[in-house]
């Protein structure tokens, strides 16, 4: 069976409704992978334009700041209203190029705050083993394969701890979910406050007053 922790560590970001800020929101800075956004055909035309126009030359395995730039700048003009209604959808490799409508069967399970994060694992795993053929199926395999392997390194690590760093991690980890459950429960007026405050948060470490 494939790791919740693994994957639930991708879907934290669609549970509390990440914006895509392209690694500028709050927090330790996340990118997204490199390519076009899989949100590409929510956009306005004249964005898709511009989105598919910057990624034309981008080769797979090459670095991509410039790229994600370009594309964030777009995005942040976009208005209010058509950000807010841009699919959070985790950058899982299966997923790619799927039918809109299966896409949609995932993006479900994704923005339903009915299901604790806890469980959209379980849930996504079950829908890919039921819809998805082929390459995507094949995708799906291995990406089980690879964190049911991280899955299994980590708590060999963890399991090496010693007792205060144990204790420090597990601390640690609490925050990290309790932080998404605050931002999972926030008015959608305010979150937009603090995605707009993170992405205009300067580089570099911040100094404490």
């Amino acid at each position: 069976m494939i790791s919740k922790i693994a994957l639930s560590v991708l879907l934290l970001a669609v549970v509390a409704e990440a914006k895509p800020c392209f690694g500028r929101c709050g927090g330790r800075p996340q990118p997204p992978p490199c390519g076009i956004p899989p949100f590409l055909d929510e956009l306005p035309a004249d964005a898709q334009a511009k989105i598919t126009e910057i990624w034309k030359n981008y080769k797979e395995g090459d670095k991509c700041y410039e790229e994600h730039g370009l594309t964030r700048e777009i995005v942040d003009a976009l208005p209010k209203e058509v950000r807010k209604n841009i699919t959070k959808r985790p950058p899982l490799p299966f997923l790619k190029g799927l039918p809109k409508e299966t896409l949609a069967k995932f993006d479900a399970i994704f923005k339903d705050k009915s299901i604790p994060w806890s469980e959209k694992p379980e849930k996504v795993i079950a829908l890919a083993e039921e819809v998805l053929t082929g390459d995507n199926l094949k995708k799906f395999q291995e990406y089980k394969e690879k964190k049911e392997q991280e899955d299994k390194e980590y708590k060999e690590k963890e399991e090496k701890l010693s007792p205060a760093a144990k204790e420090v991690n597990e601390k640690l980890e609490a925050l990290g979910k309790q932080k998404f459950e605050i931002l999972d429960g926030l008015d959608e007026d305010v979150k937009d406050e603090l995605f707009d405050l993170w992405k205009s948060r300067p580089r570099g470490p911040r100094r404490h007053q």
